[in-house]
């Protein structure tokens, strides 16, 4: 083995052994929060950044939040001074127009010193429960940042002083509806953190802290050299598509988003999303740090190399440019409380551009949406009750397999918080069902995933409910020939009345109603006559498909019905 190979092996250890304490990191922050939302659904990510404030490693985590660290770390060094940082020193944030996501999303960043040398950042972010502001829940009347919760523009704190009971500590807590979940989840963050920079500096004693900084350096320059071939294999040229949000707040039209892909030479990418909708006063507007994660997911996802490193480098490659006054990037003190839509509506603005220049790679449309739903009781001594939860739907299809079921989009990657965990903790709740509803897929050579249906009996007086959703009015789309998929819903059932809601809401509930939601599946790909019968019919033996949904997209590969079947 050469010198130079010796040291290239060196290198991707040293690169492997960062990406296990970030995922050691997330580990810790999970099993430590206190929250549901955390804990079970793990809204949450963690990271390693070097001096600079580039991230070198991600946990395997939330894609949306790990994509934007860099960006919050970069608003964060902007503003303050880290001139005098130290060990016991903090970077708090969770303002989305200084590098944040929406406020709910608090990020923490802690410096990793080595014998008086700043190596690098451990950073991680958590979605807390609640952040104050004009309602628990969702407050989908606000039409000011000011009125979704406390705002934190970057704060340089001592961890020491200002935590553990300190003044940033009893400032913050003194305005949330759920003191004792956000602290938990708030110092979860903490140890998190507290890990990634004890084991960085275990890992600098054992390599030599300039070996893990070349290794940084290496990391970043490999994620870039994979991201440009992968760029590569893409033909020249430019390609437009679009995706549009069901409506604003209480509003009927849609809200588009324009991408155009401009492959060029050298492997680089534009992505210029000029003629996206206008910017709005309701929470659908999107943070441009949640645009420029959304823009590079939406570009990797699409690639046939799974194993690029997910770091700074990928970015290197991508020219994002973002129109000032769209929904993509709006005027500082908009809300942008449900930002995934607009995410999401990116990505697949994105894959409508590129599935006409690499057809065979790009998936039919998933549900690709986040559901926010929320259940809050204030109770008899003051407090506050509230159940919360982030929901998926089904994945599209692509050429080569059929869609995933009942999964959180490919932006989130949360988890599905299991009803016994729920109910444990929720005893004013009931979950009558929680099931793969049939048929919601789109039919297509390759079938689209399902979605699924979640009924919430209320056990108590005093709840209001208050959610977004997305494709209630327009289903994701099927590709080169693919069925739609089937749409989203939720309604009330109160007695024998059904009260259908749209796709955002605020509702008193009364004892005895059932909130039932419906996300629908994600779309087919290639003409469903292209399904092999064998295929039609192990859907139709697992219950994902009914047999009037054969008949009605597979009539060539299903046999006609019996006399008892039409009966």
């Amino acid at each position: 083995m050469t010198a130079s190979t010796d040291q290239f092996t060196r290198l991707a250890i040293l690169a492997n052994a960062m990406r296990a304490i970030a995922d050691e990191m997330g580990a810790i922050l999970v099993r430590s929060a206190f929250s549901t939302i955390v804990r079970e659904a793990r809204d949450c990510a963690t990271a390693l950044l070097d001096a600079e404030g580039n991230v070198v490693a991600q946990g395997e985590m939330i894609p949306i939040h790990n994509g934007g660290l860099s960006q919050a770390f970069r608003a964060s060094a902007a503003q303050l001074d880290l001139s005098a940082v130290g060990p016991d020193s903090a970077i708090l944030l969770n303002d989305p127009y200084a590098g944040g996501q929406h406020l709910n999303d608090i990020i923490l960043f802690q410096p990793i010193f080595v014998e008086g040398e700043l190596l690098g950042w451990a950073g991680n972010t958590a979605h807390h429960l609640d952040i104050g502001g004009g309602g628990a829940g969702i407050n989908i009347e606000a039409s000011e940042l000011i009125q979704e919760g406390i705002i934190l523009p970057p704060l340089l704190i001592d961890v020491q002083k200002d935590l553990h009971g300190g003044p940033i500590d009893r400032l913050v807590f003194a305005n949330v509806r759920t003191p004792e979940l956000g602290r938990g989840d708030f110092y979860a963050q903490l140890a998190a953190n507290r890990t990634g920079v004890a084991r960085m500096q275990e890992l600098a004693a054992r390599a030599g802290t300039d070996t893990l900084r070349l290794a940084m350096q290496s990391s970043l320059a490999h994620a870039e050299r994979s991201m440009r071939a992968a760029i590569g294999s893409l033909p020249l040229g430019t390609w437009r598509g679009e995706a549009r949000i069901d409506n604003d707040v209480r509003g009927t039209e849609p809200m588009v988003i324009k991408a155009k892909v401009t492959v060029e030479a050298g492997g680089n990418i534009e992505l210029d999303f000029e003629g996206s909708a206008p910017q709005v006063k309701s929470m659908f507007n999107c943070s441009t740090s949640s645009a420029l994660a959304a823009a590079v997911c939406a570009v990797r996802s699409a690639f046939v190399d799974k194993d690029i490193p997910a770091n700074d480098g990928c970015m290197r490659p991508l020219r994002v440019l973002l129109p000032k006054g769209s929904i993509l990037n709006p005027d500082a003190g908009l809300p942008v409380r449900a930002r995934m839509l607009a995410s999401y509506r990116l990505l697949d603005a994105v894959h409508d551009a590129l599935a006409k220049a690499v057809p065979l790679r790009v998936p039919a449309q998933g549900f690709n949406s986040t559901t926010g739903l929320y259940l809050v009781q204030k109770r008899a001594d003051g407090r506050t009750r509230i159940y919360a939860d982030v929901l998926g739907g089904g994945y599209g299809a692509a050429s080569g397999y059929d869609g995933a079921h009942a999964l959180a989009g490919i932006l989130s990657s949360s988890r599905n918080t299991p009803i016994e965990s729920i109910e444990q903790i929720h005893s004013h709740l009931r979950m009558l069902h929680y099931r793969l509803v049939p048929d919601s897929g789109g039919a297509g050579k390759w079938r689209g995933g399902l979605g699924f249906s979640r009924a919430i009996e209320i056990l108590e007086e005093g709840i209001e409910l208050s959610y977004y959703s997305e494709h209630f009015r327009y289903p994701p789309r099927g590709r080169e020939g693919g069925c739609d998929a089937a749409c989203g819903s939720l309604v009330v059932r109160r007695g024998d009345q059904t009260i259908r809601l749209p796709n955002t809401e605020v509702m008193k509930l009364n004892k005895g109603d059932i909130v039932e939601l419906t996300v629908g599946g994600g779309a087919g790909w290639g003409d469903p006559a292209d399904r092999g019968p064998t295929a039609v019919e192990s859907d139709l033996a697992d219950g994902l498909i009914t047999p009037a949904f054969a008949r009605r997209h597979y009539a060539a590969q299903v046999a006609e019905p019996t006399a008892t079947e039409v009966a």
